[in-house]
């Protein structure tokens, strides 16, 4: 690729190019034209660290690069390294990312809300509201949650600065694939996209993250893996695999629009119409928790054939543990079902793999990894804001320059509420009563209910 990729990061302004965004909304954008392709959605911003307020300043500066937004179109060249490192993107999908325009003027509500605690009323919160059609606005998470980061540390947070990013990531790489003795070398991705503090802070990590690989492996390394990077851009820049191929909000819009019964199973079905298994297709990644993993395996083993093509189950919520053993029970379950014979209990989910994901830092990374070894069950992990927002303050070393919480999530599709259930009690999300209902629906015990019991 050509053009920004040979500019300094530092000099690169956000929003640059369509594909400075995630994969899997790239891979769910083909999906949803394929399905839902006059879908109309509504998307709402929730901070979820309400006590880091913004400013005017940094608002007012988030809408202009919101608004830029409908100036971010595919390149050719861009276009082309699309389809050379991509294959499973057909010629109709491409030709759709390269003719769309976003219009966030009138698909992107902002508002400001001054706080009653800021006298001058300065500080406030965000609001975000995203209207349209869902093949449209289903690019717009990404992007807007790197605005809404790099715009509270270029406003609000100032008081941290660049010095020894590179080294840092360099020195959790090899933390990473180095780990202490009868543990597994790690195999891991940079996740960190959307919560990352700066487009350069993201472009730096993968810099250092590389220069660890390479002198790892220079030094005799095996086992461990650099896996790739999230980024689509960033990918492509550095030569790296692009990962990931599910979010919340595919499975969540299936429940909606379908039920709830059998969401996950139906999620998997209408993505293989899409992305057919085979040596050449996108890599078949599940994510287990938008209804809890209780759901989703109730729905995995009760078709052996389809759960053996998905080769990895991703774990983004609740106890790490506790699933690993619980995949391993189902992997079990499945391979029984299909009657595949197997020498020892050793060679259960042979092949499968899972991918941890869930607030991960490299001391609970390299404790999965160990977990995961005494288990049976091959691993990898998704790593993001760890690595692409971890600073301390300038003014006191000592102290962490803390990164925001905060989340872009799919509210209605067609007029129908869309709720995400999650493995960890308390953080559902979505309307209560349509929450409810899709407990009663799959059979769980509503939220007081557990708490009652306990």
């Amino acid at each position: 690729m050509k053009d920004n990729l040979d500019l300094p990061a530092e000099e690169v302004e956000i929003p640059f190019s369509i594909l400075d965004t995630d994969l899997y909304k790239l891979t769910m954008q083909n999906a949803v034209l394929h399905h839902f392709y006059d879908a109309q959605v509504i998307i709402k911003f929730t901070n979820r660290s309400p006590q880091m307020l913004f400013n005017r300043e940094c608002f007012d500066w988030v809408k202009g690069r919101v608004l830029r937004l409908g100036e971010v179109q595919l390149q050719s060249h861009e276009r082309e390294a699309l389809k050379s490192s991509y294959p499973w993107f057909s010629d109709k999908y491409l030709d759709y990312l390269g003719s769309m325009r976003l219009d966030p003027l009138n698909q992107v509500e902002l508002s400001f809300y001054p706080s009653k605690d800021s006298e001058d009323g300065t500080f406030g919160e965000i609001g975000i509201v995203i209207k349209g059609p869902w093949r449209d606005t289903i690019l717009y998470e990404v992007p807007i949650m790197s605005i809404l980061s790099e715009g509270y540390f270029k406003f609000v947070d100032t008081d941290w600065n660049y010095d020894g990013q590179l080294e840092l990531a360099k020195k959790k790489a090899l933390d990473l694939l180095s780990p202490p003795s009868g543990v597994s070398p790690l195999i891991f991705s940079e996740f960190g996209t959307r919560r990352r503090r700066s487009f350069r802070t993201q472009d730096t990590v993968i810099r250092g993250l590389i220069a660890g690989f390479e002198e790892w492996k220079s030094n005799g390394g095996k086992g461990g893996l650099l896996a790739g990077t999230s980024n689509v851009y960033l990918a492509l820049k550095y030569g790296l695999k692009p990962v990931g191929t599910i979010a919340h909000e595919w499975i969540m819009a299936i429940g909606a629009t379908y039920g709830y019964r059998g969401a996950n199973g139906r999620a998997m079905d209408m993505w293989e119409e899409v992305y057919p298994p085979g040596p050449d297709g996108a890599p078949l990644t599940m994510l287990t928790d938008t209804y809890t993993a209780q759901a989703f395996f109730a729905d995995f083993i009760s078709n052996p054939e389809r759960a053996l093509r998905w080769s990895t189950l991703r774990q983004d919520s609740g106890d790490p543990f506790e699933f690993v053993k619980s995949a391993k029970e189902h992997w079990k379950i499945i391979e029984d079902k299909a009657g595949i014979v197997r020498k020892d209990d050793g060679e259960i989910g042979k092949g499968k793999r899972v991918i941890f994901s869930d607030g991960l830092d490299v001391e609970k990374s390299v404790e999965l990894q160990k977990g995961c070894d005494e288990i049976g069950i091959a691993a990898s992990f998704g790593i993001g804001t760890f690595l692409t927002n971890d600073f301390k303050k300038s003014s006191n070393p000592s102290e962490t320059s803390k990164p925001l919480n905060i989340v872009i999530k799919l509210n209605q599709i067609d007029g129908k509420n869309c709720v995400k259930l999650s493995d960890d009690k308390g953080k559902y999300t979505g309307d209560v009563e349509e929450v409810k209902r899709a407990q009663e629906e799959l059979g769980l015990p509503h939220e007081h209910e557990e708490k009652r019991r306990g």
